[in-house]
C-alpha cells in the first residue's frame, strides 16, 4: 500500500459539522420583528407568540379580573393627565362644538400580554376619556361612546361598560357612523380606514396613521367644519399639530 500522511478519519471527523444559518428578520401582524434562525420554519408562527395566560385565534392574552382592570386604567390616566401632550390636547378641545357619537375603533384588547399592548391601549383610553370630557362640557347628558375590536375579550366589555361605553361585534360600530360623530382610530388597519371613507363623513376622526387618511376620501366637502381632522400635512392648519401630539403619546 502506498505510504500516506493523512489521517483516519474518525467518527468526529466524519460527523457533519453544522453550519451558521442566516438569521432573517420576520415582521408579525402586530408589527413586531422576529429574528430567527434559517433552520427554523418561516410560518413557525408559535415562536412569535408572546407569553400569557391563554391564546384566542393567534393572540395571547394574560388572565385580568375588572378590579385589576380599573387599577391598571387609573395608573395609566394619571400618567396621561401628567403628560404635557395632555395639556396640548385639552386645550385644543376647549371650545370645540359638541359631537352626536364617538365611535371607537380598534382600542386593542387590555388583556394582550403584550405589556407595550395594554400600557398603549390604557393610554388610548384615559385620552379618549378626556376627549369626551372636554366635548361634553357642561352639558346635560354624556356623549355616547360605541367600542368595537375583534379582539375585546369578555372581561374587555365589561370594563369598557363600567365606563358607560358601548360595546358592539365587528362590523356593527361602523353603522352608528353619521356626519355628527368623532371617530377615534388609532392604529387601525387600512380596510378600517376604508369602510370609515366609504360611509357617511364623520364630523371629526382622531388616527395616527397620516398615510391612509391622505389616501381616502375622508374630508369630502365638510373639511372646513370638521376639526382636528387628520389629513395629508397642509391641508387645514389643525392636522399637523394634532398629528404631531398624537403620534409621539398616543400609541
Amino acid at each position: 500500500m502506498p505510504h500516506t500522511n493523512r489521517k483516519k478519519k474518525t467518527n468526529a471527523d466524519t460527523a457533519e459539522k453544522k453550519q451558521p444559518t442566516k438569521r432573517i428578520q420576520v415582521v408579525d401582524a402586530d408589527g413586531w420583528v422576529h429574528v430567527v434562525g434559517g433552520s427554523k420554519k418561516a410560518g413557525d408562527g408559535a415562536a412569535w407568540t408572546h407569553a400569557g395566560d391563554f391564546e384566542r385565534g393567534g393572540v395571547a392574552y394574560i388572565n385580568r379580573t375588572v378590579e385589576e382592570m380599573r387599577g391598571d386604567y387609573e395608573y395609566y390616566r394619571k400618567q396621561w393627565e401628567s403628560s404635557e401632550a395632555a395639556g396640548e390636547l385639552r386645550e385644543i378641545l376647549k371650545g370645540r362644538e359638541r359631537v352626536g357619537n364617538v365611535i371607537c375603533l380598534g382600542l386593542g384588547s387590555l388583556q394582550s400580554a403584550r405589556r407595550e399592548g395594554r400600557r398603549s391601549s390604557f393610554t388610548q383610553l384615559a385620552a379618549l376619556g378626556m376627549i369626551l370630557e372636554e366635548l361634553a362640557g357642561g352639558e346635560e347628558g354624556k356623549i355616547q361612546c360605541i367600542h368595537q375590536d375583534p379582539q375585546f375579550t369578555d372581561t374587555d366589555k365589561e370594563f369598557l361598560q363600567t365606563l358607560e361605553g358601548t360595546v358592539v361585534d365587528d362590523p356593527a360600530a361602523f353603522g352608528h357612523v353619521t356626519e355628527d360623530s368623532l371617530v377615534y382610530a388609532i392604529h387601525c388597519y387600512a380596510p378600517v380606514y376604508t369602510t370609515i371613507s366609504e360611509g357617511p363623513k364623520p364630523k371629526v376622526v382622531i388616527g395616527t396613521d397620516i398615510d391612509n387618511f391622505g389616501r381616502l376620501n375622508l374630508t369630502g366637502s365638510r373639511t372646513q367644519k370638521s376639526n382636528l381632522h387628520l389629513t395629508d400635512p397642509g391641508r387645514g392648519t389643525q392636522a399637523p399639530k394634532v398629528w404631531k401630539i398624537w403620534s409621539k403619546t398616543v400609541r
